[in-house]
């Protein structure tokens, strides 16, 4: 749910704007919105403050460039630096000229094992092609490389037209490719160079400290370095993990001080300021109010504050927006909180999400087996979560940090839950595997009759079964796009808004009678119940249509009954991975079964093969086909993208709560 905020103003002197601040960060509850009333001016920093500002944003880059030299990151410390601004300054230099001297000597170490690495060979090949020519003082010498001996023929016969009888060349084989000189005199240099461009050659530069040597010295000198560069960096990266064991703490501190700062000389901006005073406006959720008050009476008789009551009609746009969730729900704010932030006042989805999100996923995996592999995956990610480690996945370019992965496999665990829970109602533990080996049994198979656990309800016995999986999916929708109507209909009528309050009210009067019809025309019982909700239904959505202003919601009303048949997805989703295991299964035991002990092996190794080829393809949309229910057919309906609030972001220490 949206937690309650009310709207803090503090009315000061000019001189406490620093002091005030610094106790509003401390509490790190409190939104700070900018205040510019008529009356009053924004609060400008004089020069001297400027200065001071830019000199703690030089020491808190200083800091981390050190931090990052050394292979460590920025990361708040419990003991922020204590000193003056000239005491961090005298600290963090140090510290920063020693990590970056030895980071740049790092580097051109680096390069030059690099470029030896890549090029010793050729250098050491183009140097015997030639012989010391590259330092005559009338001769110049063009090294290149070609990809295969054929290419030589044209580039002897453009130089030929080009320079006839005045070059000469040669080449030599280089592993996959051919080394090749081309000598000319230094008059005919250029019209060498560009022949070679025109067939598309280049001449071969070594790289960094390789490029201005001839080719003898450059061979001879990657000769060397490959000898003894590799040592010399290992004493680099030995003094750079001496100095970050002895200075990791000492910089982490200085830039969690240095941040903090930095960032109470910002927010000053966002006042309002006179000749001699300074007023503030924030945000402060309700149960946070408390914080703020102790921070305020450490200035108890210089400033006067007040809270005020948000006004939902009025202030909703600029009324931040923190969600409050019990624990077991809060991970899942994750599901939506990248889409769409609430409007303050509105509806918050994340206990639907909640609730229903694993549910769905549960029922379409439905397996055992493929519910501890997502278990084993939040394990996983709560142990790196538990280590303060982030997660880096490469080909999505994204990074997960400590506490995204903790919330994932909080999520991951309540899916296993389910995942487990429905296999062991389908009976399935990576498909029909235990089926197969008389862990399950379906009582309702007399060849199938023996086993340690019945099955109750087996998706794969289509004829039994599919109709109270589809009829159990439908349910689920029904109770969730109608849900959403009233939903939209409470909101609208709250916040006074007659054209989507019968907008809701008529979609959910009109798809509860289409709902109604649906049943008695498929199970024909009911009539006189089912008839009558249809007609004042439509009745009702009529009227809808009509105070909504909105006629569209006549074509719309299929669409909407549409969405709720949309939930078979669940059935038809979990049944199609289920038939797939099952293949698997088939083709396994089929071997053992013709082939004996060796066909078991046979077995074992391709069904296991199947079996991963199928999670691999699978995955994605057990995973994305929930959520996607709950995104479109139930959010869209109640009007979740249509609104957008503003992000809670409380004025506080880079250190979060260990501040307060």
């Amino acid at each position: 749910m949206i937690a309650a905020v009310e709207k803090l103003i503090v009315v000061g002197p000019k001189r406490l704007a620093k002091e005030l601040l610094a106790e509003l960060q401390r509490a790190g509850v409190v939104h700070i919105d900018p205040l510019r009333p008529e009356e009053l001016g924004e609060y400008r920093l004089d020069a001297g403050e400027e200065a001071e500002l830019r000199r703690w944003d030089s020491v808190a880059s200083q800091a981390e460039g050190a931090l990052s030299v050394m292979g460590r990151e920025a990361v708040p410390s419990a003991k922020p630096f204590a000193g003056s601004l000239e005491e961090a300054d005298a600290s963090v230099k140090p510290l920063s000229s020693r990590a970056e001297a030895l980071g740049k000597e790092r580097a051109a170490l680096e390069e030059e094992i690099q470029a030896a690495g890549l090029f010793g060979k050729a250098a050491e090949k183009l140097a015997g092609l030639a012989q010391g020519l590259d330092t005559s003082p009338r001769l110049a010498v063009i090294p290149f490389l070609l990809s295969k001996a054929e290419e030589l023929g044209p580039v002897r016969d453009a130089l030929q037209q080009a320079l006839p009888d005045r070059f000469e060349l040669d080449s030599d084989a280089l592993d996959n490719q051919v080394a090749a000189v081309v000598v000319v005199k230094r008059s005919d240099l250029e019209t060498a160079r560009s022949t070679l461009s025109r067939l598309g050659l280049a001449e071969l530069r070594f790289p960094g400290p390789f490029a201005t040597l001839s080719l003898s010295q450059a061979a001879a000198r990657m000769r060397e370095r490959t000898r003894l560069a590799p040592e010399e960096l290992a004493g680099i990266r030995e003094e750079l993990g001496k100095l970050a064991s002895t200075s990791t703490e000492s910089l982490q501190s200085l830039w969690t001080r240095a941040k903090d700062e930095s960032a109470r000389y910002k927010a000053t901006t966002d006042l309002a300021a006179g000749k001699y005073g300074m007023a503030l406006m924030g945000w402060v959720p309700q149960k946070a109010k408390t914080k703020v008050e102790e921070a305020l009476t450490r200035l108890k008789g210089q400033i006067v504050y007040t809270f005020e009551p948000v006004d939902e009609h009025h202030e909703a746009d600029q009324a931040p927006v923190t969600l409050e969730n019990p624990g077991w729900a809060k991970p899942f704010e994750l599901l939506h909180g990248f889409l769409n932030t609430p409007r303050y006042g509105g509806y918050d989805p994340t206990l639907m999400i909640a609730i229903f999100f694993p549910i769905f996923f549960g029922m379409i995996v439905g397996d055992i087996g493929m519910g501890i592999l997502f278990g084993l995956a939040a394990w996983w990610l709560g142990n790196l979560s538990k280590a303060g480690k982030s997660l880096n996945i490469g080909f999505l370019g994204a990074t997960l940090d400590p506490k995204t992965n903790g919330l994932i496999s909080r999520v991951l665990w309540w899916m296993t839950f389910w995942a487990i829970l429905w296999g062991f109602i389908f009976g399935e533990f990576f498909g029909t595997f235990a089926e197969r080996l008389h862990i399950f049994y379906d009582p309702h198979h007399a060849e199938g009759a023996k086993g340690l656990i019945p099955i109750l309800i087996n998706r794969l016995d289509f004829e039994r079964t599919s109709t109270l999986l589809i009829v159990l999916c439908l349910a689920f929708g029904i109770f969730q796009v109608l849900y959403a109507f009233i939903v939209k209909a409470y909101y609208a009528w709250k916040h006074h808004s007659q054209l989507h309050l019968w907008e809701g009210v008529g979609y959910f009067a009109g798809l509860l009678g289409l709902v109604a019809f649906a049943y008695s025309f498929q199970t024909g019982k009911l009539g006189a119940i089912t008839t009558p909700i249809l007609i004042v239904g439509l009745i009702v959505f009529a009227l809808g249509v009509v105070l909504a202003r909105s006629p569209l919601m006549i074509a719309e009303l299929p669409g909407k009954g549409g969405q709720i048949l949309s939930y078979i997805r669940i059935y038809a989703v979990g049944v199609a991975g289920a038939v797939l295991y099952d293949l698997a299964n088939q083709v396994g035991f089929g071997l053992s079964h013709s082939l004996g002990f060796v066909g078991i092996l046979i077995g074992l190794i391709l069904g296991l093969v199947l079996v991963i080829f199928i999670i691999a393809v699978t995955i994605l949309g057990h995973v994305l086909q929930p959520i996607r229910l709950l995104w479109i057919e139930f959010a869209t309906n109640f009007g979740f993208f249509e609104e957008s609030g503003r992000p809670y972001r409380p004025f506080k220490s880079v250190r979060g709560d260990q501040s307060s």
